[in-house]
């Protein structure tokens, strides 16, 4: 596996408050101090509206006069490293309202959706590694940032926390140790910038991406629908089955399903229910009982019902099984889409042994399906 510094596109993503020397000072470590060097190819900030303020004055200058970035840059000969305003990503809701750092009880949502976007934005590139500093901002606001990259961390993904010796820590005057040391008054005390020691801990982290749901991964739910959504697949599976509405639901998320696929999916659950043994396509005639079913959905006086009957009338037995293999490959795959490989896994159609023959059965068990009709 590639380790990040290997990636075309790395991304740095620090959280800050109004602190805009954790910047300067994650960037250094990474790109100047680490080993191996992680030399971002962007860099973003996430803030409230006061500190984006603060970082584009520190950070990005005024005027004619560049700001501490152009400086770190030209220290240290960096010259493709992607950062200006539009990098600086103010916290804001739905309706594009900013917040203050005074607003932080009544905003925790709006912070936590906002954060999960973007972290889930930035790992969706498969050619991409992200790391992620959460040293400033309020608690809440890392908190939520360490707690998005580990539902859509990737193994290239790094979280860490930046620290810096007294007295430069928090020292508006300091943002990295310059390549010739400086000279800085703090409290009638001088010290030079060349005393100052940066560690940049690296902070383990569970990665549940592979257990995210997929529809979330590619999707724009707020972190509290998201942390819903996964502990719902950490309860006991349930299927239930809408004939009339042709809805299907698993541990109450929808999965869209054609109709041809939806029949597939609720005969093998109606088998299920009333107790009969997995499918043998190899002896067991099923094309009459999936018409049967298929007519449920479709209505049996439809000409979808008489095309589809049509066909089957013209099958041989090893064109049936075929029939069924793709099918059951169909429905795994649009299961698999909604869910996820691993959420995926119970709810498919199994292969289990019956008779020393290949038979197929729905994994979940009968009690947990709940099928719906208008009767």
């Amino acid at each position: 596996m590639k380790e990040p510094h290997q990636f075309s596109r790395r991304i740095l993503l620090v959280i800050i408050g109004k602190t805009p020397q954790i910047f300067t000072e994650t960037l250094y470590k990474l790109s100047v101090k680490n080993t191996p060097l992680f030399i971002p190819t962007e860099t973003h900030i996430i803030t409230t509206k006061e500190g984006a303020r603060s970082a584009n004055l520190a950070l990005l200058g005024v005027g004619k006069r560049h700001g501490e970035f152009h400086r770190f840059c030209a220290d240290f000969g960096f010259t493709d490293i992607r950062f200006d305003s539009e990098h600086i990503h103010i916290i804001a809701d739905t309706e594009g309202q900013f917040i203050d750092d005074n607003q932080s009880t009544a905003h925790n949502k709006v912070a936590s959706d906002f954060i999960t976007d973007k972290v889930r934005e930035f790992t969706l590139d498969d050619n991409s590694a992200l790391h992620l500093s959460l040293a400033g901002g309020r608690k809440t606001m890392s908190f939520y940032a360490g707690y998005a990259l580990s539902l859509y961390g990737r193994m290239q993904d790094r979280l860490s926390h930046v620290l810096v010796n007294e007295p430069f820590q928090n020292n508006p005057d300091f943002f990295y140790p310059r390549p010739k040391p400086k000279r800085i008054e703090i409290g009638n005390t001088y010290y030079s910038t060349d005393e100052a020691q940066i560690i940049l801990s690296d902070i383990p982290y569970v990665r549940m991406r592979y257990q995210v749901p997929e529809g979330l991964l590619n999707g724009n739910a707020g972190f509290q629908a998201t942390v819903d959504i996964i502990q719902r697949f950490a309860q006991p599976e349930t299927i239930e089955i809408d004939i009339v509405q042709k809805r299907l639901m698993l541990n109450g998320m929808e999965v869209p399903m054609p109709n041809a696929d939806l029949a597939f999916y609720l005969w093998m659950c109606e088998r299920k229910k009333s107790g009969e043994p997995p499918l043998i396509p190899d002896e067991d005639a099923f094309v009459p009982d999936y018409l049967k079913v298929y007519g449920k959905i479709v209505s049996d006086w439809s000409g979808m019902y008489e095309r589809a009957e049509e066909i089957a009338k013209n099958r041989d037995v090893d064109e049936q099984k075929n029939w069924f293999q793709q099918r059951k490959s169909k429905v795994k795959k649009r299961i698999e889409t909604v869910l996820g490989e691993r959420a995926a896994k119970p709810f498919l159609i199994q292969t289990i042994e019956r008779d020393g023959e290949a038979a197929y059965e729905v994994g979940v068990p009968a009690l947990a399906m709940n099928i719906q009709t208008d009767e």
